[in-house]
């Protein structure tokens, strides 16, 4: 008669069994984590970076224009003289500054150029020399439009250069004294240079612009808390503080302005 020897189990007991999904959970948790983290950071650099590109092209489209204020040419039957116009209605030509109903906006500043060139900041006007008065404000449905309207536009009610603009703030840098040195003495805002005595628009010899911009959606992790930015003269106050924000700033000397009052 044939004997069986005892037959020694084989496989996997359920502790081994156990102890393998346990490693597999983590395992499949850490890559998960680091998934999540990997598309987090892509979605921060990349909303710097589109931040950091739209702040540096307002900066340099505005910067620009603010050292054309003031050119003239023999060529132009000047009916203003050109340079920092700091009430709308002073710009005659192509009627009012800002289309009505967008004032600017309470956070923000307005700023209005005029110089004598061959096309406003939309781009029209044909060839030859001829009076451009450009005036940039934040609007839109949203209030974080940056808009510039030329006045060779018609009634055009301005073009939209880029979102998301939480505050846009602009003080004008004035020269005290007349000893043909120009120096920003003081910088000051639109309307104080207005209800000042001692200074008027000829005497601006700089501007100084500040942005505050900010991404589209929350991209920060964490809770929303209260942030308060200070953008020149402004104090801004903003909720969603998960939101990616930047500021942004520039001073910019006048070049074309009035010797015979610096």
């Amino acid at each position: 008669m044939r004997r069986f020897g005892a037959h020694r189990q084989t496989g996997f007991s359920l502790v081994e069994l156990m102890v393998a999904m346990v490693l597999g959970l983590i395992i499949t948790g850490a890559a998960i984590s680091l998934f999540s983290t990997n598309q987090r950071t892509f979605s921060l650099q990349q909303n710097m970076a589109r931040i950091q590109e739209q702040g540096d092209l307002a900066m340099r489209f505005i910067n620009q224009d603010v050292r054309l204020a003031g050119n003239m040419s023999d060529d132009v039957a000047a009916t203003f003289m050109p340079g920092i116009i700091l009430d709308a209605s002073s710009a005659v030509t192509g009627g009012s500054a800002i289309p009505p109903g967008d004032d600017g906006g309470s956070d923000s500043d307005r700023l209005t150029l005029a110089y004598h060139g061959e096309k406003d900041c939309q781009g029209n006007g044909g060839t030859g020399m001829k009076e451009i008065v450009n005036t940039y404000w934040v609007g839109g449905d949203d209030g974080d439009e940056l808009y510039c309207r030329g006045n060779q536009s018609g009634g055009s009610g301005g073009v939209v250069l880029l979102r998301g603009i939480k505050s846009f703030q602009v003080l004008y840098g004035v020269d005290q004294s007349t000893d043909g040195i120009p120096f920003a003495s003081q910088y000051l805002r639109a309307d104080e240079v207005l209800a000042s005595a001692d200074v008027d628009q000829s005497r601006i010899v700089a501007v100084k612009i500040g942005l505050l911009m900010e991404a589209d959606l929350p991209v920060l992790g964490g809770e929303d808390q209260d942030q308060t930015f200070y953008i020149l003269d402004r104090q801004v106050d903003v909720s969603a503080g998960r939101t990616l924000r930047r500021q942004f700033f520039s001073t910019v000397a006048i070049r074309n302005y009035p010797w015979d009052v610096i």
